[in-house]
């Protein structure tokens, strides 16, 4: 495991309006610390949109910085997870144009870890069965997986073959 470069992360944008992909470039690059080109390819479900998937590392736990500079672009389809090497702690955000941003912490499968203090406030706050699996969804995400799948799938063979990697 690498001590100096202790953070390992993958962003996907699944879609987001060409206009922006140069401002997604630079919030990018400035959470870095580095000049980087990207490389993107059009979107099939959305016509007038770009993909890219990127990989890097670094020193620093830079996937909160990237997300808040992406939200800020309501059109944009994305996923960030970013693993600390050191403890295999790994962290996951999702945003999508109608559903917004959700932050979940993961496991070393990748499934979705709930703690104490939210198990504890879904129960608090679910009043009825519906209410409860309501939450329960919402904590773990299953809206947004349910509304980023499509743009998966529709990117999976040629995004895979232009993956751009740092560190």
């Amino acid at each position: 495991m690498s001590k100096s470069l202790p953070y390992a992360g993958r962003i996907h944008i699944y879609s987001a309006p060409i206009a922006l992909t140069q401002h997604i470039e630079w919030a990018i690059n400035q959470a870095l610390g580095q000049v980087i080109s990207f490389s993107w390819i059009n979107q099939p479900l959305n016509p007038g949109s770009k993909a890219m998937v990127f990989e890097y590392k670094h020193h620093l736990s830079v996937a909160a910085k990237i997300t808040t500079a992406l939200k800020a672009w309501h059109f944009i389809r994305f996923e960030i997870r970013e693993v600390n090497k050191n403890t295999q702690d790994a962290t996951y955000y999702r945003a999508t144009p109608d559903l917004g941003l959700h932050q979940a912490q993961l496991a070393s499968n990748g499934d979705v870890v709930l703690n104490e203090n939210q198990v504890n406030s879904i129960l608090k706050n679910s009043l009825s069965y519906e209410k409860l699996q309501a939450n329960l969804e919402n904590a773990l995400g299953i809206s947004w997986d349910l509304e980023l799948e499509p743009y998966r799938l529709a990117l999976a063979t040629p995004i895979l073959d232009t993956v751009s990697k740092i560190g």
